[in-house]
């Protein structure tokens, strides 16, 4: 029996924006990829440094940068194909929306105003008189989805499986197990494997979901497991 679902959580980086990695965009911008960002990333991906300590070693390459530049850097990002008329259907059949993004506040408090979201929780950078100071909060860890879970079903009188969760890459899998649809978009097999559905982009997404929403009749065109 397919789930009704009531809300839905999506991913940023990668899912809504073209731009995989917030982290390693701001470093090609500034030129300090491939001297810092690079490193610090293989690093965490080997296991040689925990997702905190990748984070404060990213925004100390950063440190001094004004924030004003920073802001305009993010505002060029754009969104990928079919975003803003996703969450507007969505949001049009009374599904609550939810952004949650192991990227930063930078960009996702800007989405999340723009393409109205009902809640939103992403990381943040530390500033002092308008410009980096080294510091970062790390609010959603790389694997640490899940714990937003709770708070979002108590805050809108949800079930877990009354939510889909929609992204495309490895940080997004832990959520994929917890909610009632787990959709990838754009996403490596290993990550395909562990959704229900899979989809290519954002405009065969509402299709998909339609059936799954509530009074939905849509025609699947995605693939289902």
């Amino acid at each position: 029996m397919k789930p009704r679902i009531k809300g839905v959580i999506f991913d940023l980086d990668g899912t809504l924006t073209p731009v995989t990695s917030i982290w390693q965009y701001i470093h090609e911008c500034l030129g300090t990829w491939e001297t810092y960002g690079r490193k610090h990333l293989e690093d965490f991906l080997a296991g040689r440094i925990d997702y905190e300590e990748f984070a404060r070693r990213d925004v100390g390459a950063w440190r001094g940068v004004p924030k004003s530049y920073l802001e305009e850097l993010v505002s060029r990002i754009p969104y990928r194909k079919g975003a803003k008329e996703l969450i507007a259907a969505l949001k049009e059949r009374g599904v609550r929306t939810f952004l949650l993004s192991s990227g930063l506040d930078l960009l996702a408090s800007r989405v999340a105003e723009e393409l109205g979201f009902d809640c939103w929780v992403a990381n943040g950078l530390g500033f002092t008189r308008g410009r980096v100071d080294g510091r970062v909060f790390i609010r959603v860890p790389w694997h640490g989805k899940p714990q937003h879970l709770p708070s979002f079903c108590s805050r809108f009188n949800l079930r877990p499986e009354e939510l889909a969760a929609v992204g495309d890459s490895c940080g997004d899998v832990p959520l994929f197990g917890q909610v009632g649809l787990a959709v990838a978009i754009s996403a490596p097999p290993e990550v395909r494997e562990q959704a229900h559905v899979q989809v290519e982009d954002l405009e065969a997404l509402l299709p998909v979901m339609a059936s799954f929403l509530p009074d939905g009749e849509g025609v699947e065109s995605g693939s289902w497991r």
